[in-house]
């Protein structure tokens, strides 16, 4: 299972991980994508009334398994006219460093602005 964590989302904001123990052992979330999170884990987890809360305001979310060529947004000029969450959806699936600054450079809210240096920084890194 594929789960997404922002912390920034968060009220207040973090940039840590987020730790959940289930019956069946601990799930950590890092930042941004978690790849292999066990599904039957997942499931009670889920039943958390923290992660429920997360889930609510987007701090965490189920990411569909498989992203295709064709989702990826090639005509997007601005993120500024995307809500909030889908604009960080969009940061997270570029690998364009080149776009990702010049989205930046154009970008208003703080939140999103952040979400592209971190993504520069992780696709420069080779993490991405």
């Amino acid at each position: 299972m594929l789960i997404a964590y922002r912390p920034d989302l968060e009220n207040p904001p973090r940039e840590g991980g987020f730790g959940v123990v289930t019956g069946t052992g601990l799930i950590q979330l890092a930042p941004g994508l978690n790849q292999e999170v066990p599904e039957q884990q997942w499931l009670q987890a889920r039943q958390n009334a923290t992660v429920k809360r997360l889930m609510a305001i987007g701090a965490i979310e189920e990411v569909q398994e498989q992203v295709t060529v064709e989702e990826i947004p090639q005509d997007v000029q601005t993120l500024s006219n995307l809500p909030l969450l889908e604009a960080f959806r969009v940061i997270e699936i570029i690998h364009d460093v080149g776009q990702l600054a010049e989205w930046k450079k154009i970008e208003g809210r703080v939140k999103v602005r952040n979400a592209i240096a971190k993504r520069q920084e992780t696709v420069k890194a080779g993490r991405a």
